[in-house]
């Protein structure tokens, strides 16, 4: 195995807490694949090991990683990581001066982990005389010791700000409260109000929203009746009955959905207010997590969502912040302000980037006569610019204007801009006006394209083709492809240049037309590649720039995949508990997985018919809780499966099938890869998570492929 191979491995284990695998691994290699680099991982996999079951017993661990630290320090010392991590082995042993040494080395060097943490950490344990570990566990409540941190940093970094807080609460004030509500507030709760309770003047602390300020202990009933207020006012006395819609409701596991209840105890007041949350979801919320409510007039904008588990991961955050200047003082405002924090406003092209987009639409397309403006911009202001028919160009042209101000996730060593924008070019007679799907459905896709890359985390370029459920009102076209816009101007050579625009703020912007497809011809491109689809619409003498024609010729007529069961025998891969919902994403991780261990996927076709059929059955092993890990469209293969005592960690093991179904009428490798992932995500798979194929058991009557799925360790 080469080192890259080797450390990939490491890293896949690593993300799943496999940490006992890594060592076993390491410690069974031949001495000469021992390299620098895998024996620092060996060492922080002793550090995790301690990590993980923080007992005195396990300190051995530290002082294992200690000794491989101390055999690299000459290749290493003067790089953060080794640093951080050896100093991470000092801190739990309670070597209060390596520790600050390595650390404040570590911050010397540019380190980006929390070395800082760690520094603060320290700073309390000698102030107060304490052993790092309990400085560490976080004292009273879990936040004694990370509150201190908090005003103490204020106090270095912002002290106008410090000076707001208001003066620790009494036993008496919080006593008080406690009996008033009728029930417990929790430690941390309590130790929040001793440490400082809500601010002297007030006024706003944070720039968030329409700004935040801390409540006082005895500001927290005060808080409650003002938003039960708003909402009598603008949903009426029956406002507890009202739920969120589920579309805008995603943490419906942790918090329970509706507006406001006295069991949310606010933390800071605005018209975005932050509460600890006392009456969770039973089955995944925890008591004490940390919720936003954002108050709106409109049941669509209002907001309920899960911020943290526990009043400490908040501190932190904050803690955090402050450290690396993400949340710094604004003095002119007199405010703490989030670096980045945006006003809400969508993703918009400034007043000079608009104007050279249009101007070049203008330039390159046509003048046009008309926009579509966006009336609603959730994210980014998108209008459609509609250029006329003329006798040189006799069809309409409608472009994008507001997608390309976002960048895509694009991989990183992709060639292009990752920034877009879209046209599409449909006949003279198109009633471009009209409401009805027949007519509106290049629009509405203009828009959802537009979208796709913000809603997904991905990206759209040359040859991407995205499947639609169902035909296009009026077509018999199944989805689309996007082509790469030219320029009126050419290059040296005589041939033009690819539509680009670089806009005053550097962005460069590059135009796709949208072409749409039947179902054979995407098919065919994603079993043969862009260039072969490209070469038939020319040897049939479809027209460039395409134009949207109903009964154009279908240049893949009668074409019916070929499958290769083979097309993943060369893929590499780590399963993980990531759900991985756009397959263009999960494609990017799969190619970087590989391309990080040098497996050349060069000639694998992603999209290519791994099976020619609907359906696929796959037998896997993994270990569950119970039932409820499944999946609703998987069954457990042996019925005696929770008979008896758990194997593995509490879980049982099970054989699973899982009956995957594609998005087509056949499956594409990288989607049967996907579902393969995704179905494992939620299982315990021990050591074993390394894809290394599967083999065919058998067809059943209807054409279903029956697979075994094989995993590595």
């Amino acid at each position: 195995m080469t080192e890259q191979q080797i450390l990939k491995k490491i890293d896949a284990w690593d993300e799943q807490d496999k940490i006992q695998a890594i060592v076993d691994f390491v410690e069974s290699l031949p001495v000469e694949q021992r390299t620098t680099q895998v024996l620092s991982e060996l060492a922080r996999a002793y550090n995790n090991l301690y990590w993980l079951d923080q007992t005195e017993e396990n300190k051995n661990h530290l002082r294992k990683a200690i000794e491989v630290f101390k055999y690299l320090e000459d290749e290493l010392s003067e790089e953060a990581a080794w640093n951080y991590r050896i100093g991470y082995s000092y801190f739990f042993l309670d070597d209060k001066a390596n520790a600050r040494k390595h650390f404040e080395k570590h911050e010397e060097l540019g380190g980006t982990n929390n070395a800082y943490e760690f520094l603060n950490w320290l700073n309390i344990a000698e102030k107060k005389g304490l052993a790092t570990y309990d400085v560490y566990t976080g004292g009273k409540g879990e936040v004694e010791y990370d509150l201190e941190i908090f005003i103490d940093l204020l106090k270095e970094k912002a002290p106008k700000m410090a000076e707001k807080l208001g003066n620790p609460a009494t036993e008496a004030e919080i006593s008080a409260l406690e009996q008033r509500l009728g029930f417990e507030l929790p430690e941390s709760f309590k130790q929040l109000h001793r440490t400082f309770s809500g601010q002297k003047e007030d006024v706003p602390f944070f720039a968030v929203g329409d700004g935040q300020g801390f409540v006082g202990i005895n500001e927290v009933e005060q808080v409650q009746e003002e938003v039960i207020s708003y909402l009598k006012e603008h949903y009426g006395e029956n406002w507890a009955d009202l739920k969120l819609p589920e579309e805008h409701f995603e943490d419906d596991y942790l918090v329970k959905n509706t507006l406001y209840t006295r069991k949310w105890i606010p933390i800071l007041k605005g018209k975005d207010l932050i509460c600890m949350d006392l009456d969770p979801v039973e089955e995944d919320g925890l008591a004490g997590q940390i919720i936003i409510i954002s108050l709106a007039e409109n049941i669509e904008d209002y907001y309920v969502g899960h911020l943290q588990f526990r009043m400490r991961a908040w501190v932190d955050y904050m803690n955090d912040s402050i450290s690396s200047g993400r949340l710094s003082y604004d003095e002119e405002e007199d405010i703490m302000r989030f670096e980045g924090r945006d006003s809400g406003l969508p993703a918009y092209y400034d007043e000079e980037d608009r104007t050279a987009l249009e101007d070049y639409i203008a330039k390159e397309f046509d003048e046009f006569n008309d926009v579509f403006h966006e009336l609603e911009s959730p994210d980014i202001h998108c209008d459609v610019y509609i250029i006329e028919p003329t006798p040189e160009a006799n069809y309409y042209t409608l472009v994008t204007g507001g997608m390309g101000a976002h960048r895509m996730n694009v991989p990183a060593d992709y060639p292009y801009t990752p920034n877009i924008e879209l046209a599409i070019n449909l006949p003279p007679t198109w009633d471009i006006k009209s409401q009805e799907e027949k007519d509106y459905w290049p629009i509405r896709w203009l828009k959802m394209l537009a979208r796709l890359p913000i809603n997904h985390n991905t990206y759209l370029g040359n040859g991407h083709t995205i499947p639609s459920n169902e035909a296009f009102e009026g077509t018999n076209f199944k989805g689309v492809i996007l082509v790469a816009a030219q320029s009126n101007e050419k290059n040296e050579d005589g041939e033009n240049l690819p539509a680009i625009v670089e806009l005053p703020s550097k962005r460069r912007v590059e135009f796709f037309y949208i072409q749409p497809l039947y179902q054979e011809e995407m098919d065919f491109k994603l079993d043969h590649g862009t260039d072969a689809l490209f070469d038939k619409f020319i040897e049939q003498d479809v027209p460039y720039p395409p134009v949207v024609d109903v009964n154009r010729v279908n240049v893949c007529e009668g074409y019916a995949p070929a499958e290769n069961p083979n097309l993943l025998d060369n893929v590499a891969w780590a399963f993980n508990d990531k759900i991985y919902e756009s397959l263009q994403n999960f494609w990017m991780a799969v190619s970087d997985y590989n391309r990080d261990i040098d497996n050349d996927l060069d000639d694998f076709m992603p999209h290519a018919t791994i099976f020619n059929s609907k359906k696929v059955k796959v037998m896997y092993e993994a270990y569950i809780k119970d039932e409820k890990s499944l999946w609703g469209y998987e069954k457990l293969l042996t019925p005696d499966t929770f008979d008896g005592e758990p194997e593995y960690d509490g879980l049982y093991y099970a054989e699973i099938m899982a009956e995957c179904e594609a998005y087509e009428d056949h499956f594409g490798a990288i989607e049967l890869l996907q579902w393969i992932h995704n179905s494992l995500a939620n299982k315990e798979l021990g050591d074993h998570i390394f894809f290394e194929g599967f083999s065919i058991e058998g067809y059943e009557e209807d054409g279903t492929p029956v697979i075994s799925l094989e995993l590595g360790s």
